[in-house]
């Protein structure tokens, strides 16, 4: 593929914590490289803001054809209200918005290759292993979001051996009670989060409170690895390869399923 007339590629998140938590950020500088067009980010939450940025791609001649990437691990208000609201207010109502992460194709079997390397680097067996999925979360949860759960089923199709959990950040059910959640000998945190900002880096790790003789292993954010820009482009390209209709308004592909407003954050 050549520039001319590529589509301009923006990563979303919901914001950014400083020392080392600028996820979308460093999500566009890992597909830059392999992207025929302009890469751009923006956050909700911080900044640069979504609809500064939106601005500013106008400004610059990139918004003629755009296609945005929510990097958020859970289905909602951000991703299927505000962010579609952001691109009818900068008048970009044709652009084309990919399904967020835990929805992209390949991303279950991208996250049971990494659970199964863990347990083989580790030397543990599926079946004495509590595999603990970590999503944000919202404070008022008192059970899983339904997208968690439908998540959580297709991994543990896919690691049948393991016992897979949740545990959120934020709400029931709580990482904190991650011992009571699992009932296996081994844990295997997997957290679904965009980066290494501060729910990664100081809540999960004071959540958990790792006690002598316990066998934990926490993986890098879901949102840092390397494979998930092949996720997002693959998806992007369908777009360059296909250009559907565009004057029917904002397209959301392979949206498997909207939940009420309020859904999570990350």
């Amino acid at each position: 593929m050549t520039s001319f007339g590529m589509p301009t590629l923006m990563m979303v998140s919901h914001g950014n914590s400083g020392n080392g938590g600028d996820p979308a950020a460093a999500l566009a500088d890992a597909v830059r490289d392999h992207w025929a067009g302009p890469v751009r980010h923006g956050y909700m939450r911080s900044t640069p803001s979504v609809p500064d940025q939106l601005a500013k791609l106008k400004r610059d001649h990139e918004a003629d054809e755009l296609i945005v990437f929510p990097l958020f691990f859970s289905e909602g208000y951000l991703v299927f209200e505000e962010l579609p609201r952001n691109l009818r207010d900068a008048g970009l109502d044709r652009a084309v918005i990919l399904p967020p992460a835990i929805n992209l194709p390949g991303f279950t079997a991208m996250v049971a290759r990494h659970v199964q390397a863990a347990l083989l680097r580790r030397g543990w067996d599926g079946s004495e292993t509590s595999v603990f999925l970590v999503p944000h979360g919202l404070k008022t949860l008192t059970e899983p979001l339904p997208e968690t759960v439908r998540f959580a089923k297709e991994l543990g199709s896919a690691c049948a051996e393991s016992e897979i959990c949740i545990g959120n950040i934020e709400g029931d059910p709580s990482l904190r009670d991650w011992r009571t959640i699992g009932s296996r000998k081994h844990a295997l945190i997997v957290p679904m989060l965009a980066g290494g900002g501060m729910h990664a880096c100081t809540d999960l790790p004071e959540m958990i409170a790792a006690q002598p003789g316990e066998v934990i292993e926490i993986l890098d954010p879901i949102g840092e690895w390397a494979e998930l820009p092949d996720l997002i482009l693959a998806e992007a390209a369908r777009f360059v390869r296909h250009r559907p209709d565009r004057s029917k308004g904002l397209h959301r592909p392979v949206a498997k399923s909207r939940v009420e407003s309020g859904a999570g954050l990350i």
